[in-house]
């Protein structure tokens, strides 16, 4: 049951996130950009960023909407952030890493600093 909840909970998130996969480049903006690192082989590895995701949709809802997934087929984008582990999750701004959380961590780690970058002010050039 729990599998089916997570195919379920996976297919949510994934149908309201943005897929790139013939053009990996991120566009320069001021905005920070939630990049969440996918390996589709290992979805229930990801359930804790799912939850957490879900949880902080409500407070922050253009920037879950906007989220940018990268398959686990793509090099690119890997190599450019120094990616090392799956599932990732990345803040952006303006080609900068604001907060990277890597590999399987429980949902209050990736919850709490997410809300605490993504509360915080953009910063102005």
């Amino acid at each position: 049951m729990k599998a089916y909840t997570l195919i379920i909970l996976s297919f949510f998130i994934l149908s309201s996130c943005s897929f790139n996969q013939t053009q990996p480049t991120l566009p320069e903006t001021d905005e920070k950009q939630i990049i969440f690192f996918s390996d589709e082989n290992n979805l229930r590895n990801e359930s804790n960023y799912y939850d957490a995701l879900l949880e902080l949709r409500s407070k922050f809802p253009t920037e879950i909407a906007n989220m940018k997934v990268v398959s686990s087929e793509d090099n690119r984008l890997y190599t450019k952030y120094k990616v090392e582990e799956y599932p990732s999750l990345l803040i952006v701004q303006q080609n900068k890493v604001l907060k990277k959380i890597e590999g399987n961590v429980a949902k209050d780690e990736i919850i709490i600093p997410l809300e605490n970058v993504l509360s915080t002010a953009s910063s102005k050039k």
